[in-house]
């Protein structure tokens, strides 16, 4: 047999009932353990990554709080610096500087294009189809009126109403 001291005490009857087993029984048991280890370090990941977000959001918050107080101190002593002082708060632009900083943009109007619309005249002749000689249906009719072409139902062939550009 196999020297089972190695392990230590505690694990001699594991280690005998795991040789005990047929060889199947030894391959399912050492596939359950890969599979419970494998889903103990994916539950392992998922948690340390959720500590890392919740951190990370911790941290980004107590900094823009702050962020907050510190601007929310410096406007007040700004404030209370003119008070006590007297002088005016001078303003962020002036108007000058404001105007040579902007270039004016003029936008010019975009020329007026006519409108061209399409328009397809069906020859009302056309009922028979050239190839096989089958006379068109109504809904081949419409289809070529409102599609512009058509196919024979009975041999395939493709008819074509051409279109005719007209300017208003």
């Amino acid at each position: 047999m196999v020297d089972v001291n190695v392990f230590g005490i505690a694990w001699e009857e594991i280690v005998n009932w795991y040789l005990a087993q047929p060889i199947y029984g030894q391959i399912l048991v050492l596939i359950g353990v890969i599979a419970v280890l494998a889903l103990a370090v994916v539950i392992v990941y998922y948690v340390l990554k959720g500590v890392a977000y919740l951190v990370y959001y911790i941290l980004k918050g107590v900094y823009y709080l702050l962020k907050g107080i510190g601007l929310l101190f410096y406007k007040t002593f700004e404030a209370l610096y003119y008070a006590i002082s007297g002088k005016p708060k001078p303003e962020c632009c002036n108007p000058a500087q404001e105007q040579q900083a902007v270039p004016q943009v003029v936008k010019q109007p975009e020329p007026i294009t006519p409108v061209q619309r399409t328009y397809q005249t069906i020859n009302p002749d056309v009922a028979f189809c050239s190839e096989c000689g089958s006379q068109f249906s109504d809904s081949m009719i419409q289809t070529l009126s409102n599609k512009g072409f058509v196919y024979c139902i009975h041999c395939g062939k493709g008819f074509q109403s051409n279109s005719i550009p007209i300017e208003s």
